[in-house]
């Protein structure tokens, strides 16, 4: 199960992270995102501390990748993708777990 949330958090990630570029209009390419979603996911693994370390893999990664100011692009594509993130796997999770049983 924690391969398939793995999976599902690249995929959704990456799309989030897209979308919340787009919204902040700062210039990201598909591979980039790619990149620094998954560094940022295998990264999250990291039991106790891998989601804190995450984000900051992630906020560096993008820095690196746009060149954009972290206030408030960079901050900004961060809380989006996130949230959108989140809420994606949360539906998809409730779903999962309303069709099991």
């Amino acid at each position: 199960m924690a391969i398939v949330m793995f999976v599902l958090d690249l995929v959704f990630g990456g799309v989030a992270l897209l979308l919340a570029a787009k919204a902040t209009r700062v210039q990201l390419a598909f591979r980039e995102a790619l990149y620094a979603v998954a560094a940022a996911a295998v990264v999250a693994l990291i039991p106790f501390v891998g989601w804190l370390l995450s984000l900051v893999v992630l906020f560096y990664l993008l820095r690196y990748f746009t060149n954009a100011p972290i206030w408030p692009d960079v901050l900004l594509m961060v809380i989006v993708s996130r949230l959108l993130a989140f809420l994606v796997l949360l539906a998809v999770s409730s779903f999962v777990h309303n069709m099991a049983g």
